[in-house]
């Protein structure tokens, strides 16, 4: 199982159990201590609160989801955590003195007695409570991450990395990394384009390779990072690095000159000691990823249940027009250079490339049959996508996917366009709803500028703003595919 999946069930696990003590540790002192005036004869049961308890519990987890505290904060400073769990706390009580007042919130509105709407005692109750979350939450993420780094410097359940540079700045990263076991990395060795250096050691470390030996060796070796640890001179070096880990599953850092400091190109994160700034770094927050896919799910279940009407008349239509099966299928890559099958309504003639080969479409297309014209006009050949999108394939918004015949040929064109595959794809996106059809490669390359701003910018309010605007060129029938 991977490690980091083992630390956040351990997170998950600690936090139901510290959720529950919360809750009873405020019962005690809100009604058994003595500390606040309390009325015997309406003193709660013990046993009636184990349901609730466990309501609550349920609530919070989910909130902690939301807010980012499932992710990981092994690298992050614990005092950054304290305040997001802080934050957390605060909205959670806020949210759960909306829903237990909601009467006193309608009496208050109505007579303006603000006696009404909070009593001391229901105050004292919220801020005991209150107090209660915010110390076990903090405490028993402090245990745990006391627990897992003990295991880290014995040697336990640690991750994986490679060095790229087998020179003296990589020797000192290996050296500042070994005087930080507690955060669960070792080097498993070196990588260094000088060909000569392949099968020798570094700092005790072997060589495995140049950077077309990255893919081989990461599965070889199981890592989960990549440190490029010498200050390049050419961002054309870094871009070839960058090609290799396409299709990895890794995290990518860099030493970064003061140049890529003050530019603020990339987010650069205290780790191992040293500044280190990370590649291809998801620019999303997590508690926004995680409402995107929940929005990916919601809205393509609707528009598949609801909309099976206007697929069932549009797949008769296509059949009854033309020959060929109604829904087309075609090999596209995903997010991290994964290849996948995509659905669309068919608006070509069977068997349209079978001449020309792979290309682009283009406006007036005579390739296009008079139907599919109609269905691309309206979005309409784009419906069984979301059948990709329910799957976890593609997402409402995101770059179009491309073919794996183009994606190689573009990587080789366009400086940085791994970083496009980086996300997932979408049916719609930034650049379908700024720009015209696909026709030259020159389309191409200004359509990945946009792909590459998204990238940058990635956030649920931008996601809102395609959508409408997808909308309208839906309406309206113009704008680019």
């Amino acid at each position: 199982m991977n490690v980091r999946l083992i630390e956040k069930l351990i997170t998950f696990l600690f936090d139901v159990i510290a959720l529950n003590v919360a809750f009873f540790t405020a019962y005690w002192i809100r009604y058994k201590s003595g500390l606040f005036a309390a009325d015997l004869a309406d003193m709660p049961v013990t046993f009636t609160y184990i349901e609730p308890s466990l309501i609550l519990c349920g609530g919070w987890v989910v909130l902690f989801y939301f807010t980012g505290l499932y992710r990981d904060w092994m690298k992050e400073s614990r005092i950054d955590e304290f305040f997001v769990v802080a934050r957390t706390v605060f909205i959670g009580l806020f949210m759960l003195f909306l829903v237990t007042g909601a009467p006193q919130i309608m009496e208050f509105a109505q007579t303006g007695d603000i006696r009404k709407f909070l009593t001391p005692t229901k105050f004292a109750t919220l801020l005991t409570y209150g107090g209660c979350m915010l110390f076990f939450a903090t405490a028993n993420r402090f245990v745990m991450h006391s627990l897992i780094i003990a295991l880290f410097s014995k040697g336990i359940a640690v991750r994986k990395v490679l060095v790229v540079g087998a020179d003296r700045d990589g020797e000192q990263l290996v050296r500042d990394i070994n005087s930080f076991p507690r955060l669960g990395y070792k080097v498993a060795g070196f990588i260094d384009d000088n060909g000569s250096r392949k099968g020798s050691t570094c700092a005790g470390l072997p060589v495995f390779g140049t950077y077309s030996d990255i893919p081989a060796v990461a599965h070889r070796e199981r890592v989960g990072g990549l440190i490029i640890g010498h200050v390049s001179r050419s961002p054309n070096e870094i871009t070839r690095i960058l090609d290799y880990c396409g299709d990895l599953r890794v995290d990518i850092f860099m030493v970064p000159s003061l140049t890529d400091v003050i530019s603020g190109h990339f987010k650069t994160n205290q780790i191992f000691g040293v500044p280190l700034m990370v590649l291809l770094q998801d620019h999303m927050p997590a508690w926004e990823a995680q409402v995107k896919r929940i929005m990916d799910v919601f809205v393509s279940l609707c528009v598949l249940i609801f909309g099976a009407p206007v697929m069932l008349g549009a797949a008769a239509l296509i059949r009854a027009t033309s020959p060929g099966p109604a829904i087309y299928k075609q090999e596209r890559v995903g997010r991290n250079g994964k290849n996948y099958i995509m659905y669309k309504f068919r608006s070509m003639y069977i068997d349209a490339e079978s001449r020309t080969g792979p290309q682009w479409a283009s406006e007036n297309d005579p390739r296009i049959t008079p139907v599919g014209r109609f269905i691309r006009k309206t979005r309409l050949d784009e419906l069984p996508q979301f059948w990709n999108v329910l799957k976890g394939e593609m997402s409402l918004v995101g770059p179009r996917p491309e073919r794996p015949f183009f994606v190689e040929k573009l990587k080789q064109e366009i400086p940085w366009y791994i970083r496009r595959i980086k996300m997932k794809p979408g049916i719609t996106g930034w650049a379908q709803v700024k720009h015209k059809y696909d026709a030259s490669i020159e389309d191409v390359k200004q359509k990945v500028l946009y792909d590459l701003y998204y990238f940058e910018n990635m956030s649920l309010t931008l996601d809102i703003k395609i959508l409408v605007r997808t909308v309208l060129v839906v309406f309206t029938g113009k704008g680019a595919r």
